[in-house]
Order: structure tokens, then C-alpha cells, then sequence
């Protein structure tokens, strides 16, 4: 299409959800609007079922004769880098940065992104989200959004694409090829890539080291902003990165947690030995307690990396305080997610595993298919629903039996329940039915999260029984962080070392969530007290910059109820 001051390009999705992805894509590039380097929308008429961009005129970055000249490859990393830094600032995600994504333009080389399909914000992709499906294009995929890792994902994992990226344009490959799928989510998480300068000898040293930092598999180890990128690769073009300290200017967006678990290791290992013995059928499963707050979840989810090495399935559900409908049920959930799994198997495996569900479940299949839309597709068997008198015994049965027919020793199931405290009573049988020791399932690991429940639930009269009678599942409580292991969280938090942090005085001291939000000291030679953020790191040192204004101010992640805004922020602490 052309209009009067250039031609526009027409993008039309297609499918059954196009209106959706449509209106998705436009809300992300209205959002995006005047940003240097980033798709924009046209000056054009609208067009219905179709978002009309402005042509660029330029070919893929993955069509252009590869590798660049790192003079080349420098200039396309700063402008892909402040494209990045801007996308972040106004809150989005790409999620899919690849060279096909990129354009080049013919008349200018610079580079720009595209395809915001599969882009959202982060509203939508909260800290305690992971993923549980690939989203995004393998060879650049970040390994926390392989779902298999157990960590959140946020704006690092584009870094992570981004460093993937120019690892292409400069070796001429991908850092791990484009072959087998499952070998790729593997090298993802667990193979370091060969080093460009090493594949590529024309590649200075130093810019050789940014991508290799971009492509490290722990977010907290990677370039956590693409500012922090922006700085040095600033210094590699001015040719003064002989003595660079990579990172040196890297500054997080905002406080968060690291990701790994500190202060759990013996926890750790008794998930990681449960999971060992529910291989032959010796541990059921187990059941993780604790106040509010205390990390069962992200203890549990631990659990994720190792389910996927013995090439298992990882699911859950979470039971939901006011709601008891099937949609808010945990193990409704769970059965829902794995489902899922099931209907992505090749089609010999999904026919053999469909064949071992309907001899399991017999004459039941039609009361499973009837709430749960997953089996339905997978079973083929008319719902039905069965007597009302014996239905909750019949699920329970039926949970069990079809959990018996997909868990193995080869494919082991970890099936996740979360805050069974809020759990019914048809949930609370089938968890009493598998952990009560009676039903020995090859494979199968149910992992149940809960908090001290109220005296008349089932489940509090459940944890009675068993207690009394010294049966039931293994328990792991946990209990608060000792003050080494919180010094050891907040310090990891504002990248500082152990013994410059200690903990001021607070009734919420050792629950790991109400540490993200407590007011901590930070013991420096300026004396100041509360939070010296995250910018005021300089150098390759710690040391806050707080020396020109000493005083007390506090920083909004890091105070009980802090402000939007620094209270008392010292201007010299902004600076970098």
C-alpha cells in the first residue's frame, strides 16, 4: 500500500483468536509510540482486521549477509540496545527478539524491531509469574522461559535474546544451532556457548565478553537492564574497554529478589530425594507448610528443573480463598495443565497414552471428560454425569487412576497443589487418597502446599489423623530465615556484599516475602541508613554514593508502606 508520503505495510492476522491477537498488538505498539527503533503505527486510515505499519524499507537482520564487521556490530548492539532500554521504560516485553524480528533499513543500516504478537507488559507478566509453555523462538529463547526452570520471568529474559542475537550476526550462528527442539531447551539450560571471539577471531575481546554476559543462564547473572549493556558497549567503541568491568554501570529497574533460594539447602534436598524415591514408588509425596509469605511455593517450584532433566511433566494448580468453583479448584487445575502436556505428544505416544487412560478408567471416562475439556479431547468419550450419590468417590478414583496411567519411571508426573487450606472436601480425599501410604503409584510425586488451617476444615482434621497415628506423608515446615540467610537475601537484592547489610529491628524478620518490603540498614562508611538503592552502585565497587549528602532516606521497595518517590533522596545518589 502507498500513500502520498510513503508506502505502509499491512499486517493481517489470521486464525480464530485474530481479532484478539489484532487488538493486542495495536494496544502494545500505541504504547510504544515515537520510540527510536521500534515498529510504528501508520499515519493511515484504518483498516479493519488489519495493523498498518510504517515501511522502513530495509530485510530481516537474519537476510543480511552475516557476519557483520564488528565496527558493524557494535553500531547495530547500541541501537538495538536503545531500543530495548526504551521498549522497557514504557513497561513492555518483547519476548521474541530475533534476527527475524529485526529490520535493517537499506538507506540507513539502522536496525528496528518487529512482530509485537507475542509482546506484553509488565502488568501482565507479574515477578511471581513462570511460565508453564515455550513462548518465543527456541535458538534465542532465555532459559526461564522453557517453563523449566522455576523462575520468573521479566525483562532480562529479551537481554538474553538480544545477547542470542548478536551472537549470530556475529559468528554466523546461533549460540547453539537450530536443530532438535528438546536439544535446544537442554543447551538453554544447561551448555555455555563457545565464545564469539573464539569463533569468530575479529570479534574484540571485550565485545566478545558483553554477549557471553547477556547469555548467562541465571537472570541474576546476566545484564539486568539494557542501560547497564548501553554503557559498555559505549566504552568498546571509544576504545576504552581495556580496563572494563563489565556490568560496572548496571543498575536493576527495581528492587526484586533474587532467583535463587537462599537459606533452604536442607529443604532443597529432601524435595530433590522425595522426588529421587517417587521414582519406584517409594514416596507418594509430601506436604510443605508454613505461615504466609515463608516461600513454598518457590521452594516447591525448585523441583521444576529437576522434573524436566528425567524428562517429566511439572503441574499445579492453587486453591483460591473465596472461590469453590471448578475453575478455582487446585487439582482442577493441575489435571487441566497436564492435559495440555498430553495433547502436545506426538500422535503414536498420544495414542498409547490415550490407550492406557480409557483401560484405567473403564466405565468412568465419561464422568472425567465431563469437567475436565482437556480429557475430553484426548479421551474422545461422550461426558457424562454419572450418580450424584458416588460422584465425589468416583473422582477421586478416577484422578488417581488416570495419574497411575500417565506417571512412570521414565516420564515421572510432579502433580502441585497449592494452598490446600482453602481445598474442599472432594480435593482433600483425593489427597488423603494418594499421600495415605494405601496406593502405590510408580512415577508420581504429589506435592501439597498449605498453612496452618482452621480447626473445622478437612484438611486440619486430615493432618490430625495422621499425626496420631504416625501415618501419612512426609512433612517439611518451614520456618523463618535465620538473620545470615536474610543479610544474605537483601544483600543479593541491592548487590552488595553480606557484611554490609544488617537487619533493623521488625516483627516480620525471617518470612522472605516481608523482607522484599522491610526497611533494611545499609552499614557503610557514609553512615546512611535505610536504603541505599540500587543506582547508587558505582565502579566495580558496592560502596553507596551517599558520602556528599549523608542522612536518613528510604526507598520505596525497601520501606514498610514507602511512597512512589525516595523520601530524602539524596541527588547525589541518582547519579551514575
Amino acid at each position: 500500500m502507498f500513500l502520498a508520503d510513503g508506502s505502509v505495510i499491512s499486517k493481517e492476522p489470521l486464525g480464530p483468536d485474530a481479532d484478539r491477537r489484532l487488538r493486542h498488538e495495536l494496544a502494545i505498539l500505541s504504547r510504544l509510540s515515537g520510540l527510536p527503533g521500534i515498529a510504528q503505527l501508520a499515519a493511515a486510515p484504518a483498516r479493519p482486521g488489519a495493523i498498518l505499519l510504517a515501511d522502513v524499507g530495509g530485510v530481516s537482520l537474519g537476510g543480511t549477509a552475516l557476519p557483520w564487521r564488528p565496527v558493524d556490530l557494535i553500531a547495530l548492539a547500541l541501537s538495538l540496545g536503545r531500543a530495548v532500554a526504551g521498549m522497557h521504560q514504557r513497561g513492555v516485553m518483547h519476548t521474541d527478539i530475533s534476527p527475524t524480528n529485526i529490520l535493517v533499513s537499506d538507506k540507513t543500516r539502522e536496525p528496528w524491531l518487529i512482530d509485537f504478537a507475542l509482546a506484553t507488559t509488565f502488568v501482565q507478566t507479574r515477578p511471581d509469574l513462570t511460565p508453564t509453555e515455550i513462548v518465543g523462538t527456541l535458538p534465542y529463547l532465555a532459559p526461564e522461559l522453557t517453563g523449566r526452570t522455576g523462575r520468573a520471568v521479566d525483562q532480562r529474559a529479551d537481554l538474553y535474546a538480544l545477547g542470542a542475537t548478536l551472537y549470530e550476526t556475529a559468528t554466523g550462528k546461533p549460540p547453539f544451532g537450530a536443530g532438535d527442539p528438546l536439544q535446544l531447551v537442554h543447551d538453554h539450560l544447561a551448555r555455555v556457548p563457545v565464545p564469539p571471539a573464539e569463533v569468530n577471531p575479529a570479534i574484540p575481546g571485550s565485545l566478545s565478553a558483553i554477549i557471553m554476559h547477556l547469555l548467562e543462564k541465571e537472570p541474576d547473572n546476566r545484564y539486568q537492564t539494557a542501560e547497564g549493556l548501553i554503557h559498555d558497549l559505549v566504552r568498546v567503541r571509544e576504545g576504552s574497554a581495556e580496563h572494563l568491568h563489565i556490568g560496572e554501570r548496571d543498575f536493576p529497574l527495581r528492587l526484586r529478589p533474587p532467583s535463587r533460594i537462599v537459606g533452604r539447602d536442607s529443604e532443597i534436598d529432601a524435595l530433590a530425594a522425595a522426588f529421587e524415591a517417587s521414582k519406584v514408588g517409594n514416596c507418594p509425596g509430601l506436604l510443605v507448610g508454613g505461615a504466609p509469605g515463608v516461600g513454598k511455593t518457590s521452594l516447591i517450584e525448585q523441583l521444576r528443573p529437576l522434573v524436566a532433566a528425567s524428562g517429566g511433566w511439572f503441574v499445579s494448580g492453587k486453591f483460591d480463598q473465596y472461590r469453590r468453583d471448578l475453575e478455582f479448584d487446585g487439582v482442577h487445575q493441575a489435571f487441566r495443565a497436564l492435559g495440555r502436556l498430553l495433547l502436545a505428544l506426538p500422535e503414536d505416544e498420544l495414542a498409547e497414552v490415550r490407550g492406557r487412560i480409557l483401560r484405567a478408567l473403564g466405565h468412568g471416562a465419561g464422568l472425567a471428560t465431563a469437567v475436565t475439556p482437556e480429557l475430553a479431547t484426548l479421551l474422545r468419550v461422550e461426558p457424562e454425569r454419572g450418580d450424584p450419590l458416588t460422584a465425589e468417590a468416583r473422582a477421586q478414583r478416577n484422578s488417581l487412576e488416570i495419574l497411575r496411567a500417565v506417571a512412570s519411571r521414565e516420564r515421572p508426573v510432579v502433580f502441585v497443589v497449592d494452598d490446600l487450606q482453602w481445598a474442599g472436601r472432594t480435593p482433600v480425599g483425593f489427597v488423603e487418597m494418594v499421600l495415605g501410604g494405601h496406593e502405590k503409584v510408580d512415577g508420581l510425586l504429589l506435592v501439597s502446599a498449605y498453612r496452618e488451617p482452621e480447626a473445622d476444615h478437612p484438611l486440619a482434621a486430615l493432618i490430625s489423623r495422621w499425626q496420631r497415628e504416625k501415618t501419612g506423608p512426609a512433612r517439611l515446615w518451614l520456618g523463618d530465615l535465620s538473620a545470615t540467610s536474610l543479610a544474605t537475601l537483601v544483600a543479593d537484592m541491592l548487590r552488595m556484599e553480606v557484611d554490609e547489610v544488617a537487619p533493623s529491628p521488625s516483627p516480620s524478620c525471617g518470612a522472605p516475602a516481608a523482607t522484599r518490603t522491610r526497611r533494611w540498614s545499609c552499614s557503610t562508611r557514609c553512615g546512611a541508613t535505610g536504603c541505599c538503592g540500587p543506582r547508587t552502585r558505582a565502579g566495580s565497587g558496592t560502596r553507596p554514593r551517599c558520602a556528599a549528602q549523608p542522612g536518613r532516606w528510604t526507598c520505596p521497595t525497601c520501606s514498610p508502606r514507602g511512597s512512589r518517590r525516595c523520601r530524602r533522596r539524596p541527588a547525589a545518589c541518582w547519579s551514575s
